[in-house]
């Protein structure tokens, strides 16, 4: 790995971190006051009692490999469903109150279910733990790549130098806001072009030019992209 792409990739995950834990993603807004994941919070009490939504579960239905990366975990009910089917799993979330809560429901879930032990919660980001990519072969990013605008391509050629499989989940508002604008010039809101990332066109464009092949696409609701090849350290 190159010093200038590690910065690079540093830079913008920073931006990453910090937009993906805001309370909503409003495509106008680029920035709110951290709160927690919407879904989450409106489902707390079902979520923790092992009532999970669609929202999550139809991810967890098409994430591939054994060992799991899931980038910006919030709250973790993604990884922790995922840790049910994977030999390990790493949820990896930047806001130590999100992390927290996320460990709490863990511990929950634990109580009927001790598979979720499989699953790591790890505070931090991929700024100061690259090594992360080297013990997994699935990465899962939802609703969170257009936040590295101008750094998402470098990132991802990163990831593809390390990880096997990479499963991307977009946001349908976002999606809309720039089928809506797209024509005549997106507005100075939100993140402009950057917002193509939030699409299923833009995802697969992104993962096939990094050299990704498309296995899975799901175009409903907030389009799933999933994509593979070999690495070279897997090779």
């Amino acid at each position: 790995m190159s010093s200038s792409l590690l910065s690079r990739m540093v830079h913008g995950l920073k931006r990453v971190f910090a937009g993906r834990n805001g309370t909503r993603d409003d495509p106008g807004m680029a920035t709110a006051e951290p709160k927690g994941s919407l879904a989450y919070r409106q489902n707390r009490d079902a979520i923790i009692a092992g009532a999970v939504p669609e929202k999550y579960t139809r991810i967890r239905a098409v994430v591939p490999g054994r060992r799991v990366l899931e980038v910006g975990a919030a709250e973790g009910v993604l990884s922790l469903l995922l840790s049910l089917d994977k030999d390990a799993v790493i949820a990896l979330e930047r806001q130590e109150h999100r992390h927290e809560e996320a460990k709490r429901l863990q511990a929950a879930w634990a109580e009927r279910e001790p598979r979720v032990s499989r699953c790591e919660m790890t505070l931090g980001d991929l700024r100061t733990r690259p090594d992360l990519l080297d013990r997994v072969d699935t990465l899962v990013a939802v609703r969170m790549i257009y936040y590295l605008e101008e750094e998402i391509e470098p990132v991802f050629r990163m990831i593809s130098e390390k990880v096997e499989n990479v499963v991307l989940c977009g946001n349908s508002d976002r999606a809309a806001f720039w089928e809506r604008h797209r024509g005549g010039g997106l507005p100075r809101t939100g993140f402009g072009p950057y917002d193509y990332y939030a699409t299923g066109e833009g995802m697969k464009t992104l993962l096939e030019k990094v050299g990704y092949r498309i296995e899975t696409y799901i175009p409903e609701g907030d389009a799933i992209v999933v994509g593979t090849h070999r690495t070279a350290s897997l090779s």
